[in-house]
């Protein structure tokens, strides 16, 4: 096999390796996947606020009850007459009344701070819908754009495809394996010249790394050697 081959392969697949990149770093996926995180989000907000405003109104529904028993007991004691009791039992219906107009203030107080609650909740709610809805939107068009950037990227790459099929008829097969192997790691260039630096001195063309004496040998046998760090696949130019 000629070295010029599999240079030749290398040549055509960069371009394979653009675009597949160019998938992997769309803006428009990016985007949809932080508009689909932020929709998720939100959605579990939505969720939580609605059982927050539930038990919100379940405890006022609990405070109304215990406000209409003590408004009862009230209109119960207003309705005695007080010239039939003795002033002991005045005394007591008052400390009782005074007791009962406590409570009455305190849960009105409570039903406030509940209804400022369950209205904040609300208005919370409201706003993390209009999120949802407005990311849902905007996720559709970012989602729509990636497709039609899918479809036009792929298209490019079957023709890259089909060329490098026709390329690699005429590779060994052995050389071809290992290309393929490094490739699918997202080691690129795969195949780097032997690089010289000083007498005696040889590098790898891809990390620099000094090559052995026993893969400088080897090389002189075969038509690439594999680099003990990076694994590229080096040839001599």
């Amino acid at each position: 096999m000629k070295v010029e081959q599999i240079l030749e392969y290398q040549k055509l697949d960069r371009e394979m390796f653009k675009l597949e990149k160019e998938l992997r770093d769309n803006p428009n996926k990016a985007k949809a996947n932080k508009l689909h995180e932020t929709m998720k989000t939100a959605q579990e907000r939505s969720v939580k606020l609605e059982e927050r405003a539930g038990a919100i109104l379940t405890e006022i529904d609990k405070v109304k009850s215990q406000l209409k028993i003590q408004q009862d007991k009230m209109a119960e004691f207003a309705a005695k007459d007080l010239t039939a009791m003795t002033k002991q039992d005045v005394e007591k219906m008052s400390a009782l009344k005074d007791k009962l107009y406590q409570n009455l203030q305190i849960l009105e107080k409570n039903l406030t701070a509940l209804a400022e609650n369950v209205n904040a909740v609300l208005a919370d709610f409201n706003k993390t819908i209009k999120t949802f809805n407005a990311s849902k939107e905007e996720f559709a068009k970012c989602k729509s754009d990636y497709d039609n950037d899918v479809k036009a990227i792929e298209g490019k790459k079957s023709e890259v495809a089909a060329k490098l099929q026709v390329i690699a008829k005429d590779i060994d097969s052995q050389i071809m394996e290992a290309y393929q192997k490094r490739r699918k790691e997202n080691i690129f260039p795969v195949v780097v010249p032997l690089m010289e630096e000083g007498k005696g001195s040889y590098f790898c063309g891809g990390c620099r790394t000094q090559l052995s004496f026993a893969s400088i040998n080897k090389l002189d046998s075969e038509n690439v050697v594999a680099c003990d760090h990076c694994r590229r696949l080096i040839y001599k130019k």
